[in-house]
């Protein structure tokens, strides 16, 4: 009997190549739908999957039928492979990063147009008070570059439990800091480095918002825990309080 559990994105796209029929491709799908909903994918994401899928049976011709499915086949196998290339390259998720103040200062400080309906008050009611705030805006600032990410991740390290502020992939991790007002940097630092090992993931990146401009030299402070860790990459995206 055809085993329609998916352990990974690779794993479906290999699956994929291998389809000889109709029944097996439509059950592989339902595999890779339910996989990718225990990735909290997007509604867009599991409908461009069904888009991509469907295929016109011709009951006259069962080679113009399979020519249908292997094009439909196809194109699922190219969209399974953007989600996988969606999986953060370090120096575009670093990018990313270091440019969320942009998002934030368009969203929060850029006056709405006068015949919408949002308003300027509305929008300078939303201010950023803790990490909880950041990771919301965050995750949804990164959501639509890497669709399969997903917040507050919890994972067993064998010795307890770590929760990932948001978790790309199994191999790329992102752990939000937000400095306060009773916040020393040595407190910072401490929550830094207790974070570099509990996580298992080989790339883990601190997002830092310095509501309370407690840092005062960024690029050293940044240099400090990059690559720190032997086996692990850390890497830091900052960025200032201003909003």
């Amino acid at each position: 009997m055809f085993n329609s559990g998916i352990t990974s994105i690779q794993d479906a796209v290999t699956r994929l190549k291998n389809v000889k029929d109709g029944q097996e491709f439509s059950t592989l799908l339902s595999g890779i739908r339910n996989f990718l909903k225990t990735l909290d994918a997007s509604p867009q994401c599991l409908m461009e999957l069904e888009q991509r899928a469907y295929y016109l049976v011709n009951e006259y011709s069962d080679k113009e039928t399979m020519a249908n499915l292997d094009t439909a086949r196809k194109r699922v196998i190219d969209y399974l492979k953007q989600l996988m290339t969606g999986s953060p390259a370090d120096d575009r998720l670093l990018s990313v990063l270091n440019n969320y103040y942009l998002f934030l200062e368009s969203l929060l400080e850029r006056s709405p147009h006068r015949r919408g309906s949002i308003q300027k008050e509305q929008l300078s009611g939303l201010k950023i008070q803790n990490e909880y705030d950041v990771q919301h805006l965050l995750y949804a600032y990164l959501k639509p570059l890497y669709p399969l990410a997903r917040a507050e991740v919890s994972e067993d390290t064998g010795y307890g439990t770590v929760r990932t502020d948001i978790f790309l992939d199994s191999g790329h991790v992102i752990e939000v800091k937000c400095t306060r007002g009773s916040m020393q940097s040595k407190k910072l630092i401490e929550e830094i480095e207790a974070d570099m090992v509990h996580y298992h993931a080989e790339h883990i990146y601190f997002f830092i918002y310095d509501k309370e401009k407690i840092i005062e030299n960024p690029e050293l402070f940044r240099n400090i825990y990059e690559n720190k860790i032997k086996g692990k990459q850390i890497q830091e995206g900052m960025t200032h309080g201003d909003t």
